[in-house]
């Protein structure tokens, strides 16, 4: 795998803005997009009628926008339907719909518009921001916006026609891709500084209560909260964190390959729209995340909605894919394959001297289980031959001599990590030597 990270500098009213653009190309199965998917088939697509980047949809409207703000009539999502389009603003990052009001984040600030009548849509305001606004989400009448420029705003829309800043975080905080609100707490999906946790119960003096960090590090760029559960997204790698405990937050699980740019969470399952690919997540177990399902896209995509597991993600100049997740039978005979490809936590954790981690693969193909050190070297090779799809299980052990070829003899106490690579997929979780 190989991750390129572009700068790309544009010039807007006179001000130069910087828009981080996270590009994932697997080099090992470039070639394979578009013919490979698990769990998922499409059911239709916008094709040209619409060029998407932001999404939201709201009972049988879809609200998107790129250079276009545009909005269908969805209520047979065959045959989508186009009753209006317009550059009310170019370069729309975010959509939020909240009543018969759409909030806009765009390159050149915020927009509220009226959308009582969906075929006639009515600028309300235009909040002109020295920011980017990347990410939007509004509750009771204030507006909480992300930006790329190391800013979260806070805006009172109690007046759609005149909103104003009430206050903003500008320190400790790098640019924020996505927000989430879960009871009377903000959640700021800030880049290499993590998930920021906020109250906000007054809304002029926003107060952090902690900041999850991910290990190994990642930029986050979304998030989404459920059950006390926080999951983070990096654009390759899905991150949960426990937060029943505010002051003592804990990272429960890593799943490499299951992450995205954008997330939405419907019952047991994570839809996670990366560059090219909506990867499902089944987060029945928030300790043991798992691929249940994905489908190849065929550009750049930034955001998802999902609902009755059929999903709307969106590509840009291939507009939106409408996508149905098929969810995976849990019952398996023994002949059957698994329909999964998941990587379990080794138990026991910690462990001394010897510890089992067992793993299904869903197709054939050559396979590596190899463990890591805290700073990614690497310390043994469990697995390093081809498989048949199963499932299957390898120990680890402490004191040598173990059958699977895995010695952790000369290693000391601490915490390691663990990957399983297999075709397109690699999952990772972290073990524990207690000596």
């Amino acid at each position: 795998m190989l991750i390129w990270s572009f700068l790309v500098d544009q010039e807007y009213g006179g001000m130069m803005k910087t828009l981080k653009i996270l590009v994932m190309i697997f080099l090992f199965n470039f070639a394979s997009y578009g013919q490979d998917s698990l769990n998922c088939r499409l059911l239709t697509t916008t094709g040209n009628l619409v060029n998407a980047y932001a999404l939201q949809v709201n009972d049988n409207v879809a609200f998107t926008g790129f250079d276009n703000f545009s909005i269908l009539n969805i209520s047979d999502i065959y045959s989508p339907e186009l009753i209006f389009s317009d550059s009310i603003s170019n370069f729309i990052n975010s959509i939020f719909v909240d009543g018969q009001y759409v909030y806009l984040g765009t390159y050149y600030g915020f927009l509220i518009v009226d959308i009582s009548s969906p075929e006639n849509p009515i600028i309300l305001s235009h909040l002109v921001t020295a920011e980017v606004i990347e990410a939007v989400i509004v509750h009771n009448g204030i507006a909480f916006l992300g930006t790329l420029n190391n800013a979260l705003l806070v805006i009172d829309v109690s007046d759609p026609q005149n909103p104003y800043e009430i206050s903003r975080i500008d320190e400790n905080i790098d640019d924020v891709w996505g927000l989430e609100i879960s009871d009377s707490l903000l959640f700021a999906a800030s880049e290499d500084t993590g998930v920021k946790i906020f109250d906000y119960s007054d809304s002029a003096n926003l107060i952090e209560l902690a900041t999850l960090t991910p290990v190994p590090p990642g930029s986050i760029v979304d998030v989404k909260v459920k059950d006390n559960i926080v999951y983070a997204a990096h654009p390759r790698n899905l991150y949960t964190f426990d937060i029943s405990d505010i002051n003592n937050p804990q990272l429960l699980d890593y799943l490499e390959g299951g992450g995205g740019i954008s997330i939405e969470i419907e019952g047991d399952y994570a839809y996670c729209q990366t560059f090219h690919q909506l990867t499902v997540v089944d987060i029945s177990n928030p300790t043991e995340l798992k691929i249940a399902g994905y489908y190849p896209l065929p550009t750049l995509g930034s955001d998802v909605y999902v609902k009755n597991k059929i999903v709307f993600a969106t590509c840009q100049l291939d507009g939106i894919y409408i996508i149905q997740f098929d969810e995976p039978s849990t019952i398996q005979t023994e002949n059957q394959k698994p329909n999964v490809f998941f990587l379990s936590q080794n138990y026991p954790n910690p462990f001394n001297p010897s510890t089992t981690i067992s793993y299904s693969i869903n197709q054939p193909g050559f396979v590596t289980l190899k463990v890591y050190d805290i700073l990614g070297n690497e310390v043994a090779t469990l697995v390093s031959e081809e498989k048949q799809s199963g499932s299957y299980e390898v120990e680890f052990s402490a004191i040598g001599g173990s059958a699977s070829g895995g010695d952790a003899y000369n290693l000391s106490s601490g915490i390691y990590f663990y990957r399983l690579t297999s075709g397109n997929y690699s999952a990772s979780k972290k073990l524990i030597l207690q000596k």
